[in-house]
């Protein structure tokens, strides 16, 4: 098959762009080769493509590797530690995480430094400042977490957007709004925004401004992890549907005002580019709106429009912009998706039309099992977990998909005009909106929505592939189908049917000491999410424990101090959840246990944070404070001196989390007053107990001990202690099972399950 010039060129600069990151350009002499080959194209007849190619790919090597070294370029990475007053400019909206806001930025000035580039500015929880808005804040520059610190490289992901620092700041005042484009993207930016739901508030809205902008920052974390483990969050991220209807609405509004063709596909032209640019540089619009452009310059010149070209050409602008693109996710994911809608779903489709399967819905199971089949490793490699139900969960969100997002743009168009219809149109996408809720709600909240590792995705490939094998069979239809059928449900059934006992999300503070036996595992949530400390011993199987609670996501994990019983569950709670990051004291203890916690850090880019004495995490109403330790100890001293001790508070209660920090420990620390102590040690022999009791003065008191453990826990004097400490209500996991306390920040209730 001859490939056309065009496809050609554009696949040779493709290659010569991504061929940068594995390999510097020489120099000059490449580009310089790449002119005398160009040249060299016009005096042949028989293989000009070829030589033209050739060239191409190397002025794209050349081309890249510039581009890779003004990335790698930074004034700042000099100035590590330094705190000075910054004017930053933010050039994208804010990320709010579990304990922090993640603004993007370009530093205009440091100090008497102008290094005009790029950074993240860290900020307290809590409000942040507008995309588009010129900040002064006085700060201090800090590296980006490394892997020697991190599971995730945060160095090298941040590397790759050109962010060599970050920035850290207590509070920021607005000076000013920035000018130019990026002026002009904030105003297409705030106008959509504006427009495009009137008169709809809450979740619904926040739904459909991640559909039209790719903004999911409104959506509360509990329902993006449903969208993600129903395999609907690729709805969040813009994609070449949008473009599409914008390309269509620019059309139909020329049509309708008598506006010739002409004049309609320039307007769409421009309607393509204000659309990019309100949205912002991600890989699936900017393919799209090179697509949409070249859709309409291809009509405006007469010629014929070719989707494997407009592809190619959306991977060149992206690529060139910034070569390290091809490393990223989003990247992969969007072309390897239009990559399967271009060679599968035509074969998928014309599979299909030998079943009854209704002609408006084969599409959608085409696309969804095309888009999903192929992007299941790289969401494996990335993420570490593919949704299981994609394609059902597509299947039934497909028919408001299409309104949902024409009606959106009619908005944003009729708001200024005619405010009151685009209020009632506002009013029906926000029920639009409310549907894809409820359907990522309900296929994302399944049992086992997800599938968390390549060994469960390899046996799920094989038994698509038997399924295949099935079907081809030399059967009559209805037994075949049958035969499928039953396949299908036998398989079904030994992957749902396990016990699922999931109790509903915490409406304030839950804290749960599970029953681990020998060791220590507490899970702490919130409506926001939730943190488990310590995972007990391997035995206990803290992660089935945590499935077993409805527990999807950690936004952090503590790892108190290296000892078995207490981290032994660690690694496997991290292959099989999702964690936000690692808490650890780095205690210089040899310690299997905690090398393998580590390791599965670095497997899944899990980031380790430091524990030291005085910091504070936040997580809504939720606040852990880390009282010990202040250092991780010399090496040889024991662990149990060094570990985590957490004061975590909700509202106006207290809850003291010891670990195996005795009172020799936690006396000198003075705690205040708390309603929950978790009694350190399992309850062994503690001296100073009774003083620790008078201290924090706390009504219920937890010990988490195995049964029948060969050190006598808890210990006759503790046991003692504690009974005769006036109002102290006493649990122990060994006799009552799970201990769980519910808050409402006020008052506080105790129940217990075997």
């Amino acid at each position: 098959m001859r490939i056309p010039a065009p496809h050609l060129l554009a696949a040779a600069l493709c290659m010569g762009l991504a061929a940068s990151l594995a390999q510097e350009a020489p120099g000059i002499g490449i580009a310089l080769l790449a002119a005398l080959l160009a040249v060299a194209a016009l005096a042949v007849r028989e293989c000009r493509a070829i030589v033209l190619a050739a060239a191409v790919l190397l002025a794209g090597w050349w081309a890249g590797s510039l581009r890779l070294a003004a990335l790698d370029r930074s004034v700042l990475a000099d100035e590590v530690g330094r705190m000075a007053r910054a004017r930053l400019e933010v050039t994208g909206p804010a990320r709010f995480g579990p304990f922090a806001v993640r603004v993007p930025v370009r530093v205009l000035s440091f100090g008497e430094l102008g290094p005009d580039e790029r950074a993240r500015l860290d900020l307290p929880r809590g409000r942040a400042p507008p995309q588009g808005a010129i900040v002064e804040v006085v700060a201090r520059i800090k590296r980006p977490r490394g892997r020697e610190d991190d599971g995730f490289d945060e160095s090298s992901y941040l590397r790759r957007q050109g962010i060599h620092v970050v920035l850290s700041g207590d509070g920021y005042r607005v000076v000013g709004r920035r000018e130019g484009l990026g002026g002009l993207a904030d105003s297409l930016r705030v106008f959509v925004a504006r427009g495009l739901a009137p008169g709809v508030t809450g979740e619904r809205r926040a739904v459909i401004a991640g559909i039209i902008l790719g903004e999911d920052e409104g959506i509360e974390q509990g329902l993006r992890d449903r969208f993600r483990a129903s395999g609907l969050y690729h709805l969040l991220a813009v994609s070449g549907q949008n473009v599409a209807y914008v390309v269509a609405g620019a059309l139909l509004l020329a049509w309708l005002l008598g506006v010739p063709r002409l004049a309609g596909e320039v307007g769409a032209l421009f309607a393509v580019a204000g659309y990019v640019v309100a949205v912002g540089w991600q890989p699936s619009v900017v393919r799209a709106g090179v697509a949409g452009g070249l859709a309409s310059l291809a009509w405006l010149s007469g010629r014929a429009r070719d989707r494997w070209y407009f592809l190619l050409m959306g991977a060149a602008v992206l690529l060139a912009w910034n070569p390290y693109s091809l490393l990223e996710a989003g990247f992969q994911l969007s072309f390897a998706a239009v990559g399967a809608i271009f060679v599968v779903v035509p074969r998928l489709q014309s599979w299909l039309e030998g079943y009854p399967v209704p002609s408006r819905l084969a599409p959608v199971l085409a696309v969804s099992a095309a888009c999903g089949a192929v992007t299941a490793p790289i969401l494996m490699t990335h993420f570490g977990q593919v949704p299981l139900y994609s394609i059902p969960s597509n299947a039934l969100a497909a028919p408001v998909v299409a309104p949902l997002l024409g009606l959106a743009l009619a908005c944003a168009a009729l708001d200024p005009i005619l405010p009151t219809a685009a209020a009632a149109l506002g009013w029906v996408n926000g029920w639009f909106a409310a549907y894809l809720a409820a359907v990522a709600r309900f296929f994302g909240g399944l049992p086992h929505a997800q599938v968390a590792s390549w060994k469960a995705l390899v046996a799920l490939a094989a038994v698509a592939a038997l399924v295949a094998l099935f079907v081809r069979l030399p059967l009559p239809r209805g037994r075949r189908g049958v035969l499928v059928a039953a396949v299908l449900a036998l398989v079904l059934a030994g992957w749902q049917l396990r016990p699922d006992q999931t109790l509903p999300p915490p409406a304030g503070l839950r804290i749960t000491f599970l029953d681990v036996g020998q060791g220590d595992g507490a899970l702490i949530q919130v409506p926001q999410g939730a943190v488990l400390v310590d995972e007990g011993p391997p035995e206990a199987k803290v992660a089935a424990q945590l499935r077993s609670l409805g527990v999807r996501r950690l936004a952090a994990m503590v790892l108190t101090h290296p000892q078995r019983d207490h981290v032994g569950g660690a690694a496997g709670v991290l292959d099989a959840l999702p964690v936000g990051f690692l808490l650890d004291p780095g205690i210089p203890a040899v310690s299997t246990e905690e090398r393998e916690a580590r390791a599965a850090a670095r497997r899944h880019r899990v980031r380790v944070v430091l524990a030291r004495a005085g910091e504070t995490f936040r997580l809504g109403r939720l606040r852990i404070r880390v009282l010990w330790p202040d250092d991780p100890g010399p090496p040889g001293e024991d662990p149990n001196e060094h570990a985590i001790v957490l004061l975590v508070s909700y509202g106006s209660v207290d809850a003291l989390l010891t670990a195996d920090a005795e009172s020799n420990i936690t006396l000198p620390l003075r705690p205040p007053p708390v309603e929950l102590l978790k009694v350190a040690h399992h309850g062994s022999a503690d001296e100073g107990l009774a003083s620790l009791l008078r201290l924090l003065r706390p009504k219920v008191a937890v010990i988490s001990v195995g049964a029948h453990n060969d050190y006598g826990h808890p210990t006759p004097s503790s046991l003692v202690a504690l009974e005769r400490f006036p109002g102290l209500s006493l649990y122990r996991t060994d006799e009552d099972g799970r201990v769980t306390i519910e808050s409402d920040g006020e008052r506080f209730s105790v129940r217990t399950e075997r």
